[in-house]
């Protein structure tokens, strides 16, 4: 979860083909084999919004879905944030980046405009909630 300040959120909007719309949610994707979670949390931080993360300090982890899944998530909090540029992977479909403040995304899970439970976890991990 990129922090900016004490309560600046950064998430994606980005389409979803198995639901076929998009969401706002935190950054996310697979890691590499053999790649650390920290390493994978930062290089997708910067693919997907252009920013580096100077401090990612982990706050959780998780099974995806056990009943079907072995999937297993891990969630970092990212501070001290630098804007740089954007490199996608290919068939990312990210439409925008955008800040919103804790209040704000507490209101979209609210009003499901955020249906993404990696982003609500994380939200609930980092304490601002």
């Amino acid at each position: 979860m990129p922090l900016i300040g004490k309560d600046k959120i950064v998430l994606i909007r980005q389409f979803r083909f198995p639901i076929n719309k998009e969401i706002w949610e935190i950054p996310a994707g697979k890691l590499d084999r053999g790649e650390k979670p920290e390493i994978g949390a930062k290089r997708e931080l910067k693919e997907e919004t252009g920013y580096e993360a100077k401090e990612l300090k982990k706050i959780g982890e998780f099974y995806l879905s056990p009943g079907y899944s072995t999937e297993y998530m891990y969630l970092f909090l990212a501070k001290g944030l630098k804007k740089g540029e954007q490199s996608l992977d290919k068939g990312e479909k990210i439409k925008e980046v955008k800040i919103f403040s804790r209040k704000e995304v507490l209101k979209m899970i609210k009003s499901r405009k955020i249906v993404d439970a990696k982003t609500i976890l994380a939200l609930f991990f980092s304490g601002l909630t």
